[in-house]
């Protein structure tokens, strides 16, 4: 069976992470509703690509961090394929633990390839924004990782990065400019059957 990509989405309490599964996936997060604290759940979702085919993807969605503890997704992080950091435009704080949560994941990974991306949630509450669109891209762009502003409250702004992110999980290998076995087979067959070697004992 070919492997299922994991990905961990994390960030502070309040910032939505588990609003934003709940839409991506089932459509039915309605804003204002109560949403029991997350322990550790796991979401298995069928993922469109931006080569029109459709993955499979299992998230791990975690407890909120309070703002001292935000090394206990480590062990979660080695054994991940891909993140997902969350911070609320609404929450300073949740946008300045993105620093330390970024750095977690440069540890755990272990020098393999690890697509992370980062959702500003809420940013449909311009009365109630504090982070700005502008600080978040700085962020990013030094981060060198995607940047998108979304909401629960929408799902259409869940659909670009949870395609891009699903894109690079399940991107096929680069062919080979060397032949293969088979390949270098037909080839000799095609100039004529080579003629046969002896045997040593032969000789």
């Amino acid at each position: 069976m070919p492997k299922i990509p994991k990905v961990v989405i994390c960030g502070l309490q309040g910032t939505g992470k588990t609003a934003i599964l709940e839409q991506l996936i089932y459509g039915n997060h309605k804003v204002g509703s109560e949403v029991d604290p997350t322990i550790e759940d796991v979401y298995v979702a069928n993922i469109e690509t931006d080569r029109g085919t459709k993955e499979k993807i299992r998230f791990y969605d975690t407890a909120g961090l309070n703002e001292q503890k935000v090394t206990t997704l480590k062990h979660l992080f080695s054994s991940v394929d891909g993140v997902i950091l969350v911070y609320s435009v609404t929450d300073t704080q949740s946008f300045k633990k993105l620093d330390i949560l970024r750095k977690e994941v440069d540890r755990a990974k272990d020098k393999k390839e690890l697509p992370v991306i980062v959702l500003a949630n809420k940013s449909d509450l311009t009365d109630e924004r504090i982070v700005d669109k502008a600080q978040g891209e700085m962020w990013a762009a030094r981060e060198r990782i995607k940047h998108y502003e979304v909401t629960a409250a929408d799902r259409r702004t869940l659909t670009e990065p949870f395609v891009f992110l699903t894109s690079k999980l399940t991107q096929p290998p680069n062919k080979s400019s060397f032949p293969t076995a088979s390949q270098l087979a037909r080839k000799i067959t095609s100039k004529g059957e080579p003629k046969a070697e002896k045997n040593v004992s032969e000789c």
